[in-house]
Parts: structure tokens; C-alpha cells; sequence
């Protein structure tokens, strides 16, 4: 019997998953983990409608020591509704990362695909990762074809300093009621088609399937004469998903006191505690009629202004490289962070392959 087992996780793996989740650690000047407290399942949801999560277990040591998921979901491909995927949360235990390990999880893959076959996935390799990307587009032992599809940009925008408000003549700036919840859900349709890999969400993901914790007073409306020309949403995924600090480098764990004794008398927000989460928020339901961009300029600054008193740090936002809208969101002091955007493909399956035309990437921050 192999020492090593693929399986597809379940409830009982749940504080084990957290666990090793958090015991992956992103390296850097400020060192992060990304965790899923206090349900690793429940903020599963964020990714797909259907979500099989991969369990690597060492027979000889009775634990988990490599993950990852695939998560299924109706996406806007090439203007059309179609069933795509999304592979996401590779992990493995450091002592676990070298020989056929990855390979064999991929076959395991594989098989799940082949028993529900899906015409495309999509995934996402963070900037600096250079290990996993060589190895992954490598196509070595089996592994499926990763296409490049362009950067991803996905930087932290601070939540402190002042900033004016914006104004654009005939157009009025507001919060969402519920009862607006179907004909936002339709203004977003209409931009998200025009999108490559967007959701194709359902009234009851703008309701909280899809979108776990926005509420209706968390979107922001720009109106035109009583009609929506552009949607814009802060989604908090504190209750479910964090990001939390686990260590500082030595010069920036020097700086830390004088600079949160700075923060203390100025709108600047106080570096967290080494083990403290990050608060933050993601940009959501980002929809613009026409992609007219005075539209999302005045739409963004009064969202800025609304939040910037509140308990949140940062907000991170997400675009491709080639959309228009980045570079808006990159005039506001940011940290800078991006990935590079995949499409995967098993070879030899029974599904016809789809080539994507020259519509713009866009995937919710907040999903990925």
C-alpha cells in the first residue's frame, strides 16, 4: 500500500484544512497566512457553487500534508453562460514538496474531472512564486496545459489619508436597498457578459449565496435619472476568511512602534500585531455602463470616503492588466500585488476545447 492518499475532504478534515492553512506562511517584508475561520467549508462557497476539496494524507503519520480544490460554477465565456472551473488552494507541507506528489494529485484531478468534464478552468499563480509557476506550466508528468492569460492585479489600497469628493453632473451617488437587489443583479449581468471568466451570478448570490456577508447597504449605486449606470460593492469576508500577519522583518518589526505611535495622531491606520489579522475588504460587483470611466472615478472616491473612517486598513481590488479600470484604482497610494492569470486544460479529454476571444478578464477579487 502507498504511503501517500488522494481522497476528497469532508467535514472531519475541517480543523485540520484550517490548520494547515494557516500553517502556510507567505514570505516577504511583512510575512502572511491566509486562513478560513471558524469553517473551512462555509468559506468555500466564495469560489464556486460546487466545490471538491483534495486531501494529500501520510498514511504513516495520520495527517494532512497537501491540499487543493476545484471549484465549479456558471462563468460568462465569450458572451455565453457555460459551466467552468476554478483551481485554487495548492498546499503542501514543506517537507512534502519535492518528487511525484504534485503529479499524483493531478491525476487525482484528473479523474474528477473526467467524471464531471468542464470545458475550461481558470487559476491564478502569485507574483513572486517562481517555483510553482516553472513547475506547473512545466506540462511534466502529465500535468494539464496552463495557458497564460495575462497579469492579474490585485493591490491593497490604504484606507486612510483624505481625499475630496468627487461630483459628475446628472449623476447621483447611493447606497443599495433591497429591494434593488434584481435590477442591480441584471446592470451586472449586462457589463459581466461583456467579461471574460465572470461570474454569472443568480438573484440569490447577490441574496448571499454567492456573495457570503454583503448586504444590500454594503453596494453603492452611481443613478442616472432614477437608472443604474454603475455598481460598486465593499465585501467584508472577516467572518470567514482572513489574513492575518504572522511575522515582520527585522527592519519593518523596528519601525512597527514608531510608526503606529505616528498612526496614533495622523489618519494613518496602525500596523496589526505579529498573529493579528488584517482588516480589509474586497471590491465587488464591479459593473460600469459603457465602462465609462468618469463613472467608476466618482463611484470609487465616494466608496473610499464612506469606508475610510471605518475598522478596515485596506480594500483590495482585482483587474487585468488590460482593463481599462486599473489604472484608476492605481492613482490611490497602494501596495502593490498581482498573480498571473491561467487558463487550465486537461489534454485528451471528451470535452471540445473553447477558444477565448479578446474579451477583458475579469474575476471577483473575492472569489479567488
Amino acid at each position: 500500500m502507498s504511503r501517500y492518499s488522494f481522497q476528497l475532504a469532508g467535514r472531519e478534515d475541517d480543523s485540520e484544512l484550517r490548520r494547515r492553512m494557516a500553517e502556510d506562511c507567505l514570505p516577504g517584508h511583512i510575512s502572511i497566512s491566509f486562513r478560513r475561520e471558524p469553517d473551512y467549508f462555509a468559506a468555500c462557497r466564495v469560489q464556486g457553487e460546487t466545490v471538491q476539496v483534495i486531501k494529500c494524507i501520510d498514511r504513516s503519520q495520520q495527517r494532512i500534508v497537501g491540499m487543493a480544490s476545484r471549484a465549479l460554477r456558471p462563468l460568462w465565456i465569450n458572451g455565453e453562460v457555460q459551466r467552468g472551473g476554478y483551481l485554487a488552494d495548492l498546499r503542501a507541507h514543506p517537507r512534502y514538496r519535492n518528487g511525484t506528489l504534485l503529479a499524483r494529485g493531478y491525476r487525482y484531478l484528473r479523474r474528477l474531472h473526467e467524471a464531471d468534464p468542464v470545458p475550461l478552468y481558470y487559476s491564478m499563480i502569485l507574483d513572486g512564486n517562481e517555483h510553482a509557476r516553472r513547475i506547473l506550466t512545466s506540462r511534466r508528468a502529465g500535468l494539464p496545459e496552463y495557458a497564460p492569460l495575462g497579469r492579474f492585479l490585485t493591490p491593497a489600497v490604504h484606507l486612510d489619508l483624505p481625499r475630496r469628493a468627487l461630483r459628475l453632473p446628472g449623476v447621483t451617488l447611493t447606497t443599495a436597498r433591497q429591494s434593488q437587489i434584481p435590477a442591480i443583479l441584471a446592470f451586472i449581468q449586462t457589463h459581466y457578459r461583456r467579461r471574460q471568466l465572470a461570474p454569472a451570478w443568480t438573484a440569490t448570490d447577490l441574496d448571499g449565496a454567492g456573495y457570503i456577508g454583503l448586504r444590500a447597504e454594503d453596494i453603492y449605486l452611481a443613478l442616472r435619472g432614477g437608472r443604474i449606470v454603475g455598481t460598486l460593492a465593499a465585501w467584508d469576508q472577516r467572518a470567514f476568511r482572513q489574513t492575518h500577519v504572522e511575522r515582520y522583518s527585522r527592519t519593518l518589526r523596528g519601525i512597527r512602534p514608531l510608526y503606529n505611535a505616528l498612526a496614533s495622531v495622523t489618519p494613518l491606520k496602525a500596523l496589526p500585531r505579529e498573529g493579528q489579522a488584517v482588516p480589509y475588504f474586497y471590491l465587488a460587483a464591479i459593473a460600469i455602463e459603457n465602462d465609462d470611466m468618469a463613472i467608476f472615478r466618482v463611484l470609487l472616491r465616494h466608496l473610499y470616503r464612506e469606508r475610510r473612517r471605518g475598522p478596515w486598513h485596506y480594500f483590495i481590488g482585482g483587474f487585468h492588466e488590460t482593463d481599462p479600470f486599473v489604472s484608476e484604482l492605481l492613482r490611490y497610494r497602494h501596495i502593490p500585488a498581482a498573480g498571473h492569470l491561467y487558463r487550465v486544460r486537461f489534454m485528451g479529454n471528451n470535452v471540445t476545447p473553447i477558444t477565448l476571444d479578446e474579451r477583458i478578464p475579469f474575476i471577483e477579487a473575492g472569489s479567488l
